[in-house]
């Protein structure tokens, strides 16, 4: 290592590789792309060079926010910074070509896998097995096999690791599952969940829209933005389910609309909804869940705010309580208190910055690996269920054609 900062290696450097390229310049104070590599050298070689020049961008906005510093430890603070990012564009980043050679280069301690959704199993597998962190963009896997074995590999290893998915993390979110986790609510009878996002047929170019590419739709790729932080919240998981899915109003291989009914181990039932052809409309918001319990219930909406800036953009959650009993109102309050120093809008870079903090802390990532490993399982049973027209008991058995890739709809 050239200094104390984690070493980060991108797997991937098509276009989602822009949005890290911005998010790892603005955490150049944790962390140093190393390397990058990608099977076209042309493109991993592009993602090079907008690495630099992001980091020299960062560097000359961090002089002129110390330009501006109204006291002298901002101004300290933002001008080490600007040494920072100028340190990462000239140290030097390597160019390779599969995540293979990635991982043999020794200052990678954390390797980022921003390939399709329908490859992230072998590079992260193989990350581990290596000693290396792995941050891969979401969803985990497009099976509960391949989930499955990334998970055994994450253990075995002791290395820390994290699936992409912001809206597990704004203060909304924290305060949800903490009320449940504390059992605020009472026994829990109810709890549903739902997607409502648009995608016209032209969104459907290259891989989205197939099997092969994006491994699933309206409840796997984009689904996981609020199933994953309900599974989250909830902390129980689904063993039976019946579900209505496939593809409407489009020309398209995979599902963009899921109606299903599920039954939790801790005794609640529920919807699963999950939609890519709701028109926005004001009232309704993109993404919402629902518990209901005893003593008192709890909404959350949910909602992405696309900024000029990628690594700005954020997820904000708004939760409310519906309270019973004068005891529900005065613990929810002290928990409001107790969540304050979560941010109420987590951006992409706070996500990323959480993971490499869990690294330099040896700690445990917030949200388990169980979580994004059962939104596979539920997803793959919700598939099983529509094809089969019948209920669907989970766990998935392993002989199961829809525990691996090759149960669709």
């Amino acid at each position: 290592m050239i200094d104390d900062r984690i070493g980060v290696g991108f797997a991937g450097c098509g276009a989602i590789s822009r949005l890290y390229t911005d998010i790892y310049a603005g955490l150049c104070d944790i962390a140093r792309v190393v390397a990058v590599a990608d099977p076209l050298p042309e493109r991993a070689e592009h993602r090079r060079a907008r690495q630099v020049e992001a980091y020299l961008v960062e560097a000359h906005a961090a002089r002129l926010r110390a330009g501006e510093a109204r006291d002298d430890e901002t101004r300290a603070h933002e001008l080490r910074k600007a040494a920072l990012a100028e340190s990462a564009a000239t140290a030097g980043i390597r160019v390779y070509r599969d995540h293979e050679d990635l991982l043999r280069d020794d200052d990678v301690q954390a390797m980022v896998l921003l390939t399709t959704p329908a490859v992230r199993a072998e590079p992260t597998i193989a990350a581990a097995e290596a000693g290396r962190h792995v941050f891969t963009q979401g969803p985990m896997a497009r099976s509960v096999a391949e989930a499955a074995a990334m998970a055994d590999a994450i253990r075995s290893a002791g290395v820390r690791f994290h699936s992409q998915c912001g809206a597990r993390y704004p203060r909304g979110i924290a305060l949800a599952q903490r009320a449940v986790e504390r059992s605020l609510l009472g026994e829990v009878a109810s709890a549903r969940v739902e997607l409502n996002w648009f995608r016209p047929q032209g969104y459907y170019r290259g891989w989205h829209g197939t099997w092969s590419g994006e491994g699933g739709g309206a409840a796997f790729h984009h689904g996981r933005y609020i199933i994953d932080p309900f599974l989250y919240v909830l902390g129980s998981r689904a063993v039976e389910l019946f579900a209505f899915a496939g593809p409407a109003l489009r020309e398209i291989e995979h599902e963009n609309l899921t109606h299903a009914a599920v039954r939790y181990s801790n005794g609640a039932t529920g919807t699963i909804h999950a939609s890519l052809l709701n028109h926005k409309q004001r009232l309704t918001p993109p993404g919402r869940f629902e518990i209901l319990g005893r003593d008192a219930s709890m909404l959350v909406g949910e909602e992405y705010f696309n900024q000029p800036s990628p690594g700005a953009s954020y997820w904000e959650a708004d939760t409310t309580f519906g309270l019973g009993d004068d005891a529900a109102v005065d613990a929810l309050a002290a928990l409001a208190d107790d969540v304050s120093g979560v941010p109420e809008r987590a951006s992409e870079q706070y996500q990323s910055r959480l993971f490499l903090e869990s690294i330099a802390n040896a700690t445990d990532p917030i949200v388990p690996i169980e979580v994004p490993v059962h939104h596979v399982e539920i997803v793959r049973a919700l598939y099983k269920s529509a094809h089969e027209g019948a209920p669907v008991s989970l766990p998935l058995d392993e002989d199961d054609p829809f525990y691996t890739f090759e149960g669709r709809i």
